[in-house]
């Protein structure tokens, strides 16, 4: 392999960028992000190059294959907690890795194994919750549902054990940020999970976006090379988190330019470095300026071709197979496994002796909140329209979902009244002072704003209240208040 192609090996891109480049001239190991047409695409390039190295194709398939039109979307990782149940979260995670192997995609970025303890955190709901020893339990069932019978199972994906290690416990709950951990506050609480599913052999870990002691986890050898590799004897592979090693240089301001960011990435033994662009001349020139010795950049991408190897892409690049997706998307037991995740999901904190309710009796119901009829919001995040992709714009079809309001009317008796009043709004939208892209060109979300309250809208909730035996009340967060980046300076 020439030094091009070796530094190639170790990008994964953006696939909503320009494939072509990424793939033809910049040797492109993995990439993300691609559309159905694009995953056609990009190995049909692939085949075009002089070694013919198959990609590794991945996705954020964290709670289903949410971004599969009308295909299984389980609740999110804190609501499958809630069901204290490894075994339905095994088959949760296998019922995702056949429908997601169908289409071609190869590895998802879950399961999360953070731990939950600031909830000002925006990324709480993508978690297991707070107890180590519970995420790892569930967490290793994951692994074992995402990679089946071995990595040579046709419906086994790769799964990755993320964010190494301590990333949501950063100051004041601000995302990738600081984070004042003791290497023993690491020890007791943060890395035992990790390490369970380590030895469980999932066979990717993503680093964090976050700084300990003020060193970016991505070039933390302690972490990485004394625990990880050393202590734990981890041989898998390793992949940055969206331009970690870019960050180095435009925000932590760690290394003066991308040649001493990317030869202290890899020094670090990072294999796969995802979307910095500037990874790949930054890298070659590394190497040219004596920062950075070829064969560092070896062990990298054995370590890539060797997972490749024991996925068995060279033999078959597990490409969209059209009779998977027409037969084993979206099944009636797949269906029925998401029934009883949801089912088992759902935290009853008081009963007064309201429920179960009374079928007898003509009833009157009003079902209110913004979330009650809000199909994509339900949904939660890495879903359909919550931003991440760009080939699903208005979601995930509206008759594939089944809302609040849609599920009450469903199951209320023929001579029942429904009703429904919105009642307010949650938030509105403005342009972020500081421009409308990030220094890496990834897009600034809007800045939020609490709605203000709607007089005549709440009198309408009031009246109709007054006259309703009973009241479904649907409230929480929209899509635009969690996830990267979105944390809360409050919880008020």
């Amino acid at each position: 392999m020439t030094l091009a192609e070796k530094v190639g090996q170790m990008m994964q891109y953006d696939a909503r960028g320009d494939l072509d480049d990424h793939v033809l001239a910049r040797h492109a190991g993995s990439i993300l992000h691609a559309s159905p047409e694009k995953v056609l695409r990009a190995a049909e390039l692939t085949r075009s190059t002089r070694l013919q190295i198959p990609l590794l194709v991945a996705e954020d398939c964290i709670h289903g294959h949410s971004f599969w039109d009308g295909a299984t979307i389980f609740p999110t990782q804190l609501g499958l907690a809630a069901s204290w149940d490894a075994d339905l979260l095994e088959r949760v995670a296998r019922v995702t890795a056949v429908e997601v192997a169908a289409t071609g995609i190869h590895w998802t970025f879950s399961p999360v194994l953070c731990i939950a303890r600031d909830l000002r955190w925006g990324r709480v709901g993508e978690t297991f919750g707070e107890d180590p020893f519970l995420i790892g339990e569930l967490a290793s069932a994951m692994v074992r549902g995402y990679q089946g019978d071995g990595l040579d199972d046709p419906a086994a994906i790769l799964a990755t054990a993320k964010h190494f290690a301590g990333y949501s416990e950063t100051q004041g709950g601000r995302d990738a940020s600081e984070a004042d951990l003791s290497r023993r506050k690491l020890r007791s609480w943060f890395l035992p999970p990790f390490e369970r599913v380590a030895r469980e052999g999932i066979a990717t870990f993503m680093l964090g976006y976050q700084t300990t002691d003020g060193v970016p986890i991505t070039v933390n050898g302690w972490l990485l090379d004394e625990v990880l590799r050393g202590e734990w004897g981890y041989t898998g592979t390793l992949v940055t988190d969206w331009d970690n090693v870019g960050r180095m240089v435009w925000e932590q301001k760690v290394q003066p330019d991308y040649a001493s960011a990317a030869a202290a990435a890899v020094r670090a033994g990072n294999d796969l470095i995802m979307t910095t662009p500037g990874f790949f001349d930054g890298a070659i020139d590394a190497v040219k300026r004596g920062l950075l010795a070829e064969t560092d950049l070896d062990r990298g991408v054995a370590r890539i071709l060797d997972l490749k190897f024991r996925f068995g892409l060279f033999e078959n690049p597990r490409l969209p197979d059209r009779e998977r997706i027409a037969t084993q998307i979206a099944t009636a037991a797949h269906t029925d496994v998401n029934l009883e995740a949801a089912r088992r999901s759902l935290v009853l904190l008081r009963n007064d002796g309201s429920l179960p309710l009374d079928g007898e009796a003509r009833r009157r119901v009003l079902v209110t909140g913004p979330l009650a009829d809000d199909a994509q919001t339900q949904l939660g995040d890495w879903a359909g329209s919550s931003g991440q992709v760009d080939w699903m714009p208005d979601g995930h079809p509206r008759d594939r979902i089944v809302t609040v309001l849609d599920g009450v009317r469903a199951v209320a008796p023929d001579d029942w009244d429904v009703v429904n009043e919105r009642g307010a709004d949650i938030l509105t939208f403005a342009d972020d002072p500081a421009g409308a892209f990030f220094p890496d060109g990834q897009p600034r979300p809007k800045v939020v704003s609490p709605a203000a309250p709607d007089e005549q809208a709440i009198a309408r909730v009031v009246t109709a209240a007054r006259d309703a035996d009973h009241i479904v009340a649907v409230v929480g967060d929209r899509i635009e208040l969690v996830g990267e980046g979105r944390s809360t300076a409050t919880l008020e």
